[in-house]
């Protein structure tokens, strides 16, 4: 059978995936990258050295998978974003692997931005790939809060960033506030769990937003002075800290409504956590747009998008 191959090295994860033709996952394979207790993140240095030590243990873990199965196509993330201006060196490491095995089986080599892989991983996994009609994104990770439109083009997604954050993103704001309250980093699967424990929802605080900006470093400020106090309930902390976020979010939504959005796609980290998924699931439903979650697991940082796309591009030449 035909297998197509997606690598992705991003600033917190580094996966590989195999899918087929009809766009089914056959191996999905990741490893976080390690990051020293109380820090906050990776230089690229340390996060190409750990990319190019993980890269091969994740091949050796699924090749037995793939035993009789003919790779026919790769495709790899080679920046954040589409644009001329933007570079990250950890996504060297997979490219390189990626140049490497395309020139060594002779198959097709294609590359994504990482932005794409993340909005492509929820197309795949709900059926949408092949659809051409523009749609509204919304990417929350741990460096990146925006709001998107894209439109599907030969090179996977032609995006334009219509707003998001004019400081730091979602995804810093709930890291900074984790770690802070003793979490390792990344910390925001712990922030959702401690939230769920949280006697009742908090109450969130006013995000500031204008002309589709929002901004979250008042509020991580005031996280800060609150844990500093050392006598701080961390239930409600958490519970506030994704209320707030979703504050800031359901402007983000309203200012893409009054654009005529009436499709999103929601991808990237930090739309694993359950409340958010809930909370945007309600705000669609309710105004009848159309709404793509990844599956689960698909959220965060993976190779899907880079799979899909690579089987994608390969169907249109059978």
């Amino acid at each position: 059978m035909d297998v197509f191959l997606g690598i992705d090295t991003s600033c917190y994860t580094t996966s590989i995936c195999y899918t087929d033709s009809q766009f089914h996952i056959l191996a999905d394979e990741r490893k976080i990258l390690d990051v020293p207790q109380g820090s906050r993140g990776l230089s690229q240095s340390n996060m190409i050295y750990q990319h190019i030590r993980n890269l091969p243990l994740l091949f050796e873990t699924a090749a037995p998978l793939l035993a009789g199965h003919t790779v026919r196509a790769i495709a790899v993330t080679d920046r954040p974003r589409r644009r001329t201006d933007s570079y990250m060196p950890a996504f060297l490491a997979g490219l390189g692997y990626g140049r490497t095995l395309a020139a060594i089986l002779q198959v097709p080599l294609y590359t994504i931005s990482h932005q794409e892989n993340h909005l492509l991983a929820v197309l795949g996994n709900t059926g949408a790939i092949e659809e051409t009609d523009p749609f509204y994104g919304i990417h929350l990770s741990g460096g990146t809060t925006e709001l998107l439109r894209a439109v599907p083009d030969a090179q996977g997604l032609e995006i334009t960033r219509l707003g998001g954050t004019s400081d730091i993103s979602a995804g810093q704001f709930l890291d900074r506030i984790g770690v802070a309250l003793g979490f390792s980093f990344p910390a925001g699967v712990s922030v959702d769990r401690t939230a769920s424990m949280a006697k009742q929802t908090a109450a969130p605080s006013h995000v500031f937003f204008r002309d589709g900006e929002i901004s979250f470093s008042g509020q991580e400020s005031r996280a800060q002075r609150v844990i500093s106090q050392k006598d701080v309930c961390k239930e409600e902390l958490c519970s506030w800290a994704l209320a707030t976020v979703w504050n800031g979010l359901q402007q983000l939504m309203d200012f893409a409504v009054l654009q005529g959005m009436s499709y999103v796609v929601a991808a990237g980290g930090v739309m694993s956590n359950g409340y958010l998924r809930r909370k945007m699931t309600v705000y669609c439903r309710q105004r009848q747009i159309r709404l793509e979650l990844a599956a689960n697991g698909f959220s965060a940082d993976n190779a899907a998008g880079a799979a899909f796309w690579a089987a994608r591009q390969e169907r249109e030449h059978i």
